[in-house]
């Protein structure tokens, strides 16, 4: 009985770590590694599960919405709306480079995130202080999640999917993402650029405002 015990146990064991090692990328940069990376991040970004996002993606974006969405639920919401259609596909990987060539395909949200950003702005008077203080605010954030749950609800699929390239880097015992801006734009479903055209006017409506005044 006592050596069925410790048979026991050891197969336990072994299937535990079969599971562990078949859970990680690897840190070794290899075509293998690499794809298996991608899919763990795939999977990560669309159940918005923070702590693999840490650990196998580098995006200053994604560290800020992850930041704010270990105080405030509902930006844990709006990370899963954001990315919950979201695919990854590996087109080619460059080993001497250490770059792997993505086709992203997402919902077309850049009318989403303009409008959402918009109405940041107005809220906030475009002050950094206002701005940070409605993003804290929870009757904003419970209604922003209503307003963005049923319009990203309405929006549909590109036709074709945005390829990307994006640096692939080791770190500890496994391979990290580094995701630039085109790279968090197209992950963002056009987020990203929306949100920056909003609070980063271009020159050209900038000269706009200042002959109108």
């Amino acid at each position: 009985m006592h050596n069925y015990l410790k048979r026991g146990i050891s197969l336990f064991l072994c299937l535990a770590m079969v599971f562990a090692l078949s859970a990680c990328s690897g840190s070794t940069l290899t075509e293998a590694n690499i794809t298996k990376t991608v899919e763990l991040v795939e999977k990560a970004l669309r159940d918005f599960d923070k702590e693999t996002l840490q650990k196998y993606v580098n995006s200053k974006t994604l560290d800020y919405i992850i930041k704010f969405a270990g105080s405030k639920e509902q930006f844990d919401t709006i990370g899963k709306l954001l990315f919950e259609k979201l695919e990854l596909n590996v087109k080619s990987v460059d080993l001497d480079n250490s770059t792997v060539t993505l086709e992203v395909l997402n919902l077309d949200m850049h009318l989403v995130g303009e409008r959402y950003a918009k109405v940041i702005q107005v809220r906030s008077h475009g002050k950094a202080t206002e701005m940070l203080s409605l993003l804290s605010d929870d009757d904003f954030l419970d209604l922003s999640v209503r307003s963005l749950t049923a319009q990203i609800s309405q929006a549909t699929v590109p036709d074709n999917p945005t390829e990307v390239t994006v640096r692939v880097q080791t770190s500890g015992k496994n391979l990290v993402l580094v995701l630039d801006e085109a790279a968090e734009d197209a992950v963002s479903g056009g987020v990203l650029t929306a949100v920056t055209n909003v609070f980063s006017p271009t020159d050209d409506s900038e000269e706009e405002t200042t002959a109108a005044n």
